[in-house]
């Protein structure tokens, strides 16, 4: 069998005819819109993909086109029905021709749409993802938690360039009371594929720092119908209904709810309204402390007024009772009076009768000490007396001996009877063990002086 070659142009043909023979003019087609963009002659380009329903890995992608004069017709066709037009994350039910062109390849040509599809298939996600929040038991999980009655430290979730978060900053700040609040920006996407996990992230970072805030706010301001849908999320609302602290949504519609707003803490259709409620939540307070203030003031007024009121009736009847107190205390007193002034006059007569004879028997005990110690005085003179004439006849007796003795001892006597008095160097000389041999040495007589040299010396122990 010979090998049989086709060129690419052959090949392509060939694949547009068994294409053509076995595709009707028109299939229904369900796909998820990926991208979609208009130019500038208004023909629409949109990516379709199909997800697996377990991993919403992307397992198909077709690329497809709906001319500009059928996309007027289909897009306000869409819009008039489902009030919003269409957008990247629908998933859809089109009609649509399978064409093959030789040079540029497969594609779809969009002819028509049915809305209903749209909105039962995102009425049917937003009932599966509630019904399974449900089933949880967090669907009213953070409306549990209390709210602060004065919740001024504001953690806010939004993008820092859309016109809500501008909104709802003047309206926070040029509030009619002038309360002050601490607003930080967690700046997250609002809108696009990315916007739920651009929230999930900013509510992570929130939750570890929750003591520093007394709410969460997500808001933005407005936009498409098919941008509210991934408020439907359920991660983002399994994650806001595990909020430590009361999430407030302002998502922007009036009339749609969407999941994320069912599971918060409180929804309010508009990040303004979110502010009014803040500010009008704190002048409540204000205005209940108000209250409690003047209804304190009354009660003290009239508890004051009572307590003078008794204290008047308290004093009469005090002043009444002093004055028969008294009257009744100065008649005793009186009585006591007498009675304490004769006690002290008896007292002060038998007082004056002890001290006179007091001073009787002082007096004559005094004359009799004084002789006793007049008869001392004059033994002890005479005793005096005595002793001073033994003690001088005694002591007379001692100096004669002394001046015996020191007569003995005269030198000029000594050397009357022949003998020497040696000095060296002015000092008197008694044993040869005090001088050496060549001192020159002084000896006195009686009738005069010598001087002299020792040039020997001989002790009597060497003899």
């Amino acid at each position: 069998m010979e090998n049989v070659s086709l060129s690419l142009a052959e090949l392509n043909n060939h694949i547009r005819d068994i294409l053509e023979a076995n595709f009707p003019e028109q299939i229904w087609l369900i796909a998820e819109i990926s991208e979609l963009n208009v130019n500038s002659k208004g023909h629409c380009y949109i990516d379709f993909i199909e997800r697996d329903e377990l991993t919403k890995k992307i397992i198909a992608r077709q690329r497809a086109t709906i001319w500009a004069f059928q996309y007027r017709l289909i897009s306000g066709h869409f819009e008039s029905i489902a009030r919003q037009p269409l957008a990247p994350g629908m998933k859809v039910l089109v009609s649509v021709q399978v064409k093959y062109h030789v040079l540029y390849g497969l594609s779809l040509n969009v002819t028509d749409i049915d809305p209903a599809y749209t909105l039962g298939e995102q009425a049917r996600h937003r009932e599966a993802v509630i019904k399974q929040l449900e089933e949880e038991g967090v669907l009213e999980m953070n409306k549990g938690l209390d709210l602060t009655k004065v919740p001024q430290r504001l953690a806010v979730i939004s993008s820092e360039t859309a016109a809500g978060y501008g909104d709802f900053i003047n309206h926070m700040e040029q509030n009619p009371y002038g309360y002050h609040f601490h607003i930080e920006l967690f700046q997250s996407y609002m809108q696009g594929e990315n916007t739920a996990s651009s929230i999930i992230d900013a509510l992570s970072q929130i939750y570890d720092m929750e003591h520093e805030f007394d709410a969460i706010l997500v808001i933005r301001g407005g936009g498409a119908k098919a941008e509210l849908s991934v408020f439907d999320d359920y991660d983002l609302s399994f994650m806001i209904s595990q909020s430590p602290l009361p999430v407030l949504t302002g998502i922007g519609h009036e009339r749609d709810e969407s999941v994320a707003d069912m599971v918060a803490w409180q929804a309010f259709k508009t990040p303004t309204a979110v502010a009014d409620f803040l500010i009008e939540r704190i002048a409540n307070f204000d205005y209940a402390l108000d209250e409690i203030t003047r209804k304190m003031h009354i009660l003290v007024r009239n508890t004051m007024d009572k307590a003078s009121s008794r204290l008047e009736k308290q004093e009469y009847q005090i002043s009444g009772m002093t004055k028969y107190i008294l009257q009744k205390e100065t008649s005793g007193l009186n009585e006591l009076s007498g009675q304490l002034s004769y006690a002290l006059k008896r007292f002060l007569y038998m007082k004056d009768r002890q001290l006179d004879q007091l001073a009787d028997e002082v007096k004559n005990k005094s004359y009799w000490f004084i002789n006793t110690q007049k008869l001392k005085s004059d033994e002890l003179f005479k005793s005096l007396k005595l002793s001073k004439t033994k003690f001088l006849t005694a002591c007379q007796h001692k100096l004669e001996i002394l001046e015996a003795k020191a007569q003995s001892n005269d030198p000029s006597r000594l050397l009357k009877s022949g003998y020497g008095y040696i000095t060296r160097q002015g000092k008197r000389v008694s044993s040869v063990s005090e001088l050496n041999v060549s001192d020159n040495i002084r000896i006195a007589f009686k009738d005069g002086q010598a001087e002299a040299s020792v040039t020997d010396i001989k002790s009597h122990k060497e003899d």
